[in-house]
Parts: C-alpha cells; sequence; structure tokens
C-alpha cells in the first residue's frame, strides 16, 4: 500500500468521529464479527501443536482421509458443473417444453437436507432397493466412493447452476450474431465467443461447488462406507473418540483448502463482470441450434430430471410404508412419530427464524456502510462479512463448541449458541443479497436527501430501507431454508434440549428407521416451500423474485 493510499484512509477513518453514529456502527460491527468468526478460527487452529499436524501425513487413515476429500471435491465438481450448465444453457437459450419442471428441479435439493439424496439411494439401488432388488434382481453395492459421487453430484449441482444461470440469462447474444455473420461454425461460435463470456460465471459456480462438496458431511456418513474423508472423520474423533485434539486437526486440514478455493473464488471470479456490455440491447432471439443438438440436450435434462423426481419420490414413498424392503403396506405410523417429534421440529423452525432474521438486521447495515460509505477500511469489514462462508459448517461448528464451552462465556447446550452459529453462517448470504440490492439504487437519492439537510441515519431509515426491503427479505427466506436443513454447523453444539430435525434424521438413518427418516424428510421439504411459496407471492408485488 503506497504512502498515499495510507494517508487517504487515515483520513477516511479520523472523518468518522464527525459521525458518531456511524464509528458506533463500524467499531460494533468488527467487535462483534471478530468475537462470533474469527475468535472460534482461532481457537481451532491455535488448540493443537505443530507436531500433531504431521500426523496428517504420518497417520494413513488422515492422509487417505485427505485425499479422498480432494479426489471427490475434483470429480463431483467436474460433474455438477457439467450438469449445471447443460441445465442452465437449455433453460436460457433453447425453445424446449416443460422448462418449469427444471427450474423445479434445480430448487428441490437446496431446500431439503443436504444428506437425504444419499438415503434415497439406498432405498433405490440398496439390496433391499426398489430397482436393485425387486426391478434388476441383481446384488449392487452402492456404498463407497461411487455411491458418494452420484449422491453429491445429484445434491450440488443445483448450486452452480444458480450462478451459471444469472451469467448465461445476462450474456448478450449480439456477438454471436456477428460471428455467425461472419461464416463462423455453431461449434466455433461456441468455443471462441460463447464460453468465453461465461467463463467468470462457470468457475464461480465451479468453485462454489466445490467448497459444498469439500465440507458436505451428512452424505459420506450415510452412504461412503469405508471410504473416509475429513469430515466424517473430524465428527468420529469428536463424538466417537471424545478427542478434540485429533477433531482440531483434521478440521484445520479442511480449513485450508476451503480458505484457498474461496480467496481464489474472490480474486479471480470477482474481478469480472457476468455482463455483456455492448451498447444498445437488442430483443434478438438466440441463434437456433440443429435440431439434433437441442433434443440431445432436452433429453439429458429430462434424465436428470426424472432421477431426481425418482429420488424424492421414493422418500415420499417410504414415509407411508410399515418397513422398507420387507412390508410394503401403507401406514401412517412414521407421520405419527414424526408428530411424536414435534420439539425438534419446533427447533427447526425457531433457531431457522431467529438466525435468518438476526443475519438479516446485521447484514443491511454492514452492507450499506461497506458499499455507500468511505470509512477507511471497507475491504476489512468486507472481508469480515464474507469470511463464514470460507469456514466448512463442521469447523465453524467446532470452533463455537470450544470457543464457548467455559465462563465467562458459557453458551453450551443452550438454544444461544445455535442460533449465533447459524447466524453468522448465513452472514455471507444475507450480506450479499443487500450489498446487491444497493448496487442497484442510484447515489443520487442520497444525495438529494443530504442536499435537504438530512442526516445520515434518516436517509437509511426513511430512503433506503424501503427501498431494500425485496433484497433483504430474499436474503433471510434463503438463510431460513439454509438453516432449517443444516446439519454441519450444528452437529458439535446441539443438545438433548436443542436437538432439531436434521439431527432427528440422521440418527434414524444410522438406526435404520428409513420410514421415519422419510417422513421427518417430507415434513421438513413441505415446510421449506410453504415458506418459499409465501415469500415468491411476496415479492412478486414488488417485482423481484428469489434468487437461490
Amino acid at each position: 500500500m503506497s504512502s498515499t493510499t495510507v494517508k487517504e484512509t487515515w483520513a477516511e477513518i479520523k472523518r468518522l468521529k464527525n459521525e458518531p453514529v456511524l464509528a458506533l456502527g463500524v467499531a460494533a460491527t468488527i467487535l462483534i464479527t471478530c468475537f462470533f468468526v474469527v475468535w472460534p478460527i482461532m481457537k481451532v487452529v491455535s488448540f493443537t501443536r505443530f507436531e500433531d499436524y504431521l500426523k496428517l501425513f504420518t497417520y494413513t487413515r488422515w492422509y487417505h482421509a485427505a485425499l479422498n476429500s480432494l479426489f471427490m471435491t475434483v470429480i463431483s465438481t467436474v460433474s455438477c458443473t457439467v450438469i449445471a450448465f447443460i441445465f442452465a444453457y437449455t433453460i436460457t437459450r433453447l425453445k424446449v417444453p416443460f422448462k418449469g419442471l427444471f427450474k423445479f428441479i434445480t430448487i428441490l435439493p437446496i431446500v431439503s437436507p443436504p444428506f437425504i439424496v444419499a438415503l434415497s439411494y439406498i432405498l433405490l439401488f440398496g439390496r433391499q432397493g426398489i430397482i436393485s432388488k425387486y426391478v434388476l434382481h441383481v446384488n449392487i453395492d452402492i456404498y463407497g466412493w461411487h455411491g458418494l459421487w452420484l449422491v453429491q453430484t445429484m445434491t450440488f449441482f443445483p448450486y452452480a447452476y444458480a450462478v451459471i444461470h444469472g451469467v448465461l440469462k445476462s450474456t448478450s447474444n449480439n456477438l454471436e450474431y456477428a460471428a455467425y455473420n461472419l461464416g463462423a461454425t455453431h461449434w466455433q461460435v461456441f468455443t471462441q465467443v460463447f464460453l468465453p463470456l461465461c467463463r467468470p460465471g462457470i468457475a464461480g459456480g465451479a468453485l462454489i461447488t466445490a467448497m459444498s462438496v469439500l465440507a458436505d458431511f451428512g452424505n459420506p456418513m450415510i452412504i461412503a462406507g469405508n471410504f473416509t474423508v475429513l469430515p466424517t472423520e473430524a465428527y468420529m474423533q469428536m463424538s466417537g473418540l471424545f478427542d478434540l485434539n485429533s477433531a482440531a486437526v483434521l478440521s484445520t486440514a479442511l480449513l485450508i483448502p476451503a480458505l484457498g478455493l474461496f480467496v481464489w473464488n474472490r480474486a479471480w471470479v470477482g474481478k469480472r463482470s457476468y455482463v455483456t456490455v455492448t451498447g444498445k440491447e437488442t430483443s434478438l432471439d438466440h441463434f437456433p441450434l440443429p435440431s439434433g443438438i437441442k433434443w440431445s440436450l432436452f433429453g439429458f435434462c429430462m434424465l436428470i430430471t426424472l432421477i431426481v423426481l425418482s429420488v424424492y419420490g421414493v422418500l415420499f414413498y417410504g414415509a407411508f410404508t410399515k418397513t422398507w424392503g420387507y412390508d410394503w403396506s401403507f401406514t401412517l405410523q412414521n407421520i405419527h412419530y414424526v408428530t411424536a417429534k414435534g420439539r425438534e421440529i419446533y427447533n427447526s423452525l425457531k433457531y431457522a427464524l431467529l438466525a435468518s432474521l438476526a443475519a438479516g438486521f446485521f447484514a443491511l447495515p454492514l452492507a450499506y456502510i461497506v458499499q455507500r460509505k468511505r470509512v477507511g477500511i471497507n475491504r476489512l469489514l468486507d472481508f469480515l462479512a464474507i469470511l463464514p462462508g470460507a469456514v466448512p459448517g463442521v469447523f465453524l461448528g467446532l470452533g463455537f463448541a470450544m470457543a464457548f464451552n467455559e465462563k465467562p462465556f458459557l453458551l453450551t447446550g443452550t438454544s444461544l449458541i445455535m442460533v449465533l452459529a447459524l447466524m453468522f453462517w448465513n452472514l455471507p448470504t444475507c450480506y450479499s443479497a443487500s450489498l446487491a440490492g444497493l448496487q442497484q439504487i442510484s447515489g443520487a437519492l442520497e444525495e438529494a436527501s443530504h442536499n435537504l439537510g438530512v442526516s445520515n441515519f434518516t436517509t437509511f431509515r426513511k430512503i433506503m430501507l424501503p427501498l431494500l426491503k425485496g433484497p433483504f427479505l430474499s436474503g433471510i427466506v434463503v438463510s431460513f431454508l439454509r438453516s432449517v436443513t443444516c446439519l454441519s454447523v450444528i452437529i458439535f453444539i446441539y443438545s438433548a434440549k436443542t436437538s432439531v430435525g436434521t439431527v432427528s434424521i440422521l440418527g434414524l438413518v444410522q438406526n435404520g428407521a428409513w420410514g421415519s427418516a422419510s417422513a421427518f424428510t417430507i415434513v421438513l421439504i413441505s415446510i421449506a416451500f410453504v415458506v418459499l411459496a409465501l415469500a415468491e407471492f411476496f415479492l412478486k408485488k414488488q417485482g423481484r423474485s428469489i434468487e437461490l
């Protein structure tokens, strides 16, 4: 940093003396974020000695778990990105039927517990599976890396789709028409014009998927078998062997590649524009593809759609059968079991609601300060806001368990620690939504208000807040859905009194009570879709929609 930049930064910080409310807000934001994000991270990293980290290279099981995690991250990211790109291209560029169904398929895995797809594959292709035993009459071993690969692909490709779809939708087709007019073939236009324009979005979607796969906890627990990965090893060390030292080593090993991916994402993708600026936009239709290619892409999307529908359909079917694989008769016993677990469902809704509201109300003024105010430390505030997004859920949960396990900050076993962990885990989601909303609002509105002598606080409250209702609510709804279906963040900090639905589902699956687990899942998915439908209805009146 040059001396001129340092002087400008210091001058901006000094100007905060003239705005005590803003200065107090900045100070409070830094203290709170450091206390609930940076401190838990440091507690885990500093808990063990350097010699303990050498076990990652000398202890064979841990070494293989680390290699397995990297291996699954690579292959799952590639498959997720390819499927996501084909879905996004088909929906945005082709005139084919069932686009609404394709969009529904990209939402369904996001609003359901992340490890449920693994259970469905067992119910379909396990030794007592519908397809493997009763249709194909074969004995398929679904457990292992290949099963985990399929499960993670179906679970996480919607995350890549959300990014890629946004880029493809905003990419102008003027350059493609120009290339066609110059005699280029479909393949040349695709590889030399279209793909380079989409490259930042594809990279962004791939990196988000890679971070999700790397931190995946529930799916490997259920379907990986003897194929060990770092998140499950950390869980076993903590919950099975009560070895906090080993759990800290494994969680830190998980943090390093996650941070690397995150920094790469911010540095490489964040500096590139997703919008093609070519002057005045036209309303040209997308150039038609050959019929064979068009319907091949449609057929691929339909195949993936049928797989996803069968995966969730078998869950619904299994929720109303007495004993999966043996007694297929209809029963409501599993639903009655879920109603008996009303406290877990209530806890899921309560913690998700409180955490999402807290994240939204904390993120909104933070995004406003970063986007609109020059306080000298905008980059630091931005980094603190997005930092939880770079921390795997298992690591963050372990950090909360270690940081708030002794006086004067003894929160272990309380509802407060559950809410706080979910709140800061969702902070990047709400922050990004608010930041995107602010970028769409002209600064001329604030300047006009200030010219009339209105204070910063009043301007923010009476002008900015009404305009930010849509992004604010969108961030809260997405955070609520993520919290209801979350497992990794709370797996180390829940207690008997604070247990939630996803913990109960995991326990039922591990105990072989698949019917009850399916019923529990159907209830959580139904709740998520009700919330999503209500939010979409409200936002449509304002001309907005929720971006998942």
